[in-house]
């Protein structure tokens, strides 16, 4: 971990977004405490090893720390922020070494209607709270479907990066063995809400073809020969 407010971590922080919001993250960065700290680990990286592919929004790469450390910002200061500046401390908060400010920094992410918190979201399906796999599940399964600007860009970013789906799946298996505070894990047939959740987003993914992923797939016309 390295210590705030070096160059080093600014870095850090700001490719963890797109070009076209680093703007806002310059600003943002403000809110955090200057003793936080930011891994080097990426959230595609593991066993201590560094990750032999790219996250990508819409094109653009993305490298998003595994863990922060910083207490959640003064109330007072991210009020007076833009609402796409606080979305981007709520992001970086979604990767808090804290569960508890992991599930408020994700339930926040839940009310933006931007491209590049998906991978925010998606992230948290790999990690081993079954309590915040579960608000994610729901998010997909209950207001995703509603919002289709927001639906296209969660159907977009995977299938735009198939081995980090393929990462963050495997992750959840192993912790669905792992996790001894879930009260299901006993039950076979009883799905992990990760799993859960990243069954219902491969299933957007891939419906509605490829000029509408995830819309339903249109119906088909049968057309009369004579």
């Amino acid at each position: 971990m390295i210590d705030v407010p070096t160059p080093a971590v600014a870095g850090l922080l700001l490719r963890a977004v797109p070009q076209r919001v680093r703007r806002d993250a310059h600003v943002a960065m403000h809110a955090l405490a200057s003793w936080g700290a930011v891994s080097a680990q990426l959230v595609q990286d593991a066993g201590g090893g560094v990750a032999d592919h790219d996250v990508h929004v819409d094109g653009d790469a993305v490298q998003i720390p595994y863990r922060v450390a910083f207490p959640w910002p003064a109330a007072s200061y991210v009020a007076r922020l833009t609402p796409r500046r606080r979305a981007v401390v709520a992001a970086w908060m979604s990767r808090s070494e804290n569960a508890g400010l992991r599930q408020r920094a994700v339930r926040e992410l839940f009310g933006v209607d931007e491209a590049w918190i998906v991978p925010f979201v998606v992230q948290l399906c790999g990690e081993y709270v079954h309590e915040i796999g579960a608000d994610v599940d729901r998010f997909v399964r209950t207001e995703l479907p509603r919002r289709p600007e927001l639906r296209h860009a969660y159907a977009r970013f995977v299938r735009d990066n198939p081995r980090y789906l393929a990462t963050t799946r495997h992750r959840a298996v192993a912790f669905r063995e792992l996790d001894h505070r879930w009260p299901h894990r006993y039950e076979p047939g009883r799905s992990y809400p990760q799993i859960a959740a990243l069954d219902a987003l491969s299933e957007l993914a891939y419906r509605g073809g490829p000029d509408y992923p995830g819309d339903p797939a249109a119906d088909r016309v049968a057309i009369a020969v004579s």
